[in-house]
C-alpha cells in the first residue's frame, strides 16, 4: 500500500510537506503543491482520511457547503436547512467555498469535522466525489444526481421546469425562442439541454444569434441584451432566462430602448425569486421549490447520520411549476 511517505521521498519533499499540501494548509509554494498533486495521482494515493474525520468528527453538528450565500436563493436555502437541523437538534455550520479548486474544497469538508455533510459546489470534480465516498461521511449533494451507501442528493428536477415554460411559449404561438445562458454548472447544464430537447420535439430552430450569456447576473444579461438591440435586425419571438435576474435584466434592456414586454418580445425566468411578482411586467417564470429543498436535504442528512430507514443513499428529484403572470402574450391569430 502507498504511504505519505513513499509520496514524500517520490516528490522529493517532507513528509510535513507533503502533509501541508493535502490538508491545505501551510505556506506551500504553487510549484511544489503541483508537484506532490502529481505524486499522489500518479501513486494513487489514498490519505487516512477515516482516520481525521473520526478524530476530529463533532458530534450533532452537520455542515453546508456552497459556493456562495448571495441572492434570494441562498437565502431560501440556507434559512430551511438551519430550521430543520434546530428542529432535530443539530447544529449548521457553514462553509463559503467560492472559486477554491476541488482540492481545496475537499480539505474544507474533511478539515471541518462535521457529522454530515449538505455540498452544493460544481467545483467539485467527479475524482474528488470518489475520494470523498472514501471517507464513509454521510452526504447530501444538491448540484448533482448521485446516490450510495452513504451519500444522496436532491435536486430540483431542471428538465420538467424548462420544458413546462418552453411548452407555454410555443403554446401561445411563439416560434422563434431566445435563450440565456447561465454559468456553466449543473443547472444551467440541465436547463439548456430541456430547451433544445423541447425546440427539437418542435421542430423549431435553436438559433445562434439568440443564444445570449448572462452568467446568472441581472447587469451581465442587461448589458448582453442592450448589445444585440443596438445591433438592430431580427429579433426573437420569446427569451427562455436560465434564471429571475438575467430575465430582469432582458426586459430592463429592452425598456430602455424602447420595446415593450410582452408586447414586442415574451420572457421568461426560472427560480421565482421573491423580486419576481415586483418586475414590471411581473414575471412569467418556473418556480423552484428551494425552500424544500433546504428542508428535504437536511431531513435527508440527518437521516444518514443517523442510520435511518432504507440503508443506502437516495436521488430525490423536486418538481418546480410555472407560475403565469405578465411578461407573455399569445401571438396575434393564434387560438
Amino acid at each position: 500500500m502507498v504511504t505519505i511517505k513513499d509520496v514524500a521521498r517520490e516528490s522529493g519533499v517532507a513528509i510535513s510537506t507533503v502533509s501541508n499540501v493535502l490538508n491545505n494548509v501551510g505556506n506551500v509554494s504553487e510549484e511544489t503543491t503541483k508537484k506532490v498533486m502529481e505524486t499522489v495521482e500518479r501513486l494513487k494515493y489514498v490519505p487516512n482520511v477515516n482516520a481525521k474525520y473520526l478524530k476530529t468528527n463533532k458530534k450533532n453538528t452537520i455542515g453546508l457547503f456552497v459556493s456562495s450565500v448571495q441572492g434570494d436563493f441562498y437565502r431560501q436555502l440556507v434559512q430551511a436547512v438551519h430550521l430543520q437541523c434546530k428542529i432535530n437538534g443539530y447544529i449548521l455550520n457553514i462553509y463559503v467555498s467560492n472559486e477554491n479548486t476541488s482540492e481545496e474544497i475537499y480539505s474544507m469538508v474533511i478539515s471541518s469535522g462535521v457529522e454530515g455533510a449538505i455540498i452544493m459546489n460544481d467545483g467539485l470534480s467527479d475524482n474528488y466525489i470518489d475520494r470523498l465516498e472514501r471517507l464513509n461521511m454521510p452526504i447530501v449533494f444538491i448540484d448533482r444526481e448521485y446516490s450510495s451507501e452513504k451519500i444522496s442528493s436532491v435536486i430540483i428536477d431542471n428538465r420538467s421546469g424548462v420544458t413546462q415554460a418552453v411548452e407555454y411559449l410555443i403554446n401561445l404561438g411563439h416560434r422563434r425562442i431566445g435563450y440565456f445562458h447561465g454559468v456553466n454548472n449543473f443547472d444551467e447544464k440541465a436547463r439548456f439541454a430541456a430547451f433544445c430537447e423541447t425546440m427539437r420535439k418542435h421542430s423549431l430552430p435553436v438559433d445562434e444569434r439568440f443564444m445570449l450569456s448572462g452568467y446568472f447576473e441581472e447587469a451581465v444579461a442587461y448589458s448582453e441584451m442592450y448589445k444585440l438591440l443596438m445591433r438592430g435586425g431580427e429579433l426573437p419571438d420569446a427569451f427562455f432566462c436560465a434564471n429571475d435576474e438575467m430575465a430582469q435584466g432582458c426586459i430592463r434592456a429592452m425598456s430602455a430602448m424602447g420595446f415593450n414586454v410582452p408586447d414586442k418580445v415574451s420572457v421568461v425566468g426560472f427560480d421565482d425569486s421573491i423580486l419576481a411578482p415586483l418586475y414590471r411586467p411581473a414575471l412569467t417564470t418556473v418556480h423552484a421549490p428551494v425552500v424544500e429543498l433546504g428542508s428535504r436535504s437536511a431531513t435527508e442528512i440527518i437521516r444518514l447520520v443517523r442510520h435511518e430507514g432504507e440503508d443506502a443513499g437516495s436521488c430525490y428529484k423536486l418538481k418546480p411549476t410555472l407560475v403565469l403572470r405578465d411578461s407573455c402574450k399569445l401571438v396575434s391569430g393564434v387560438i
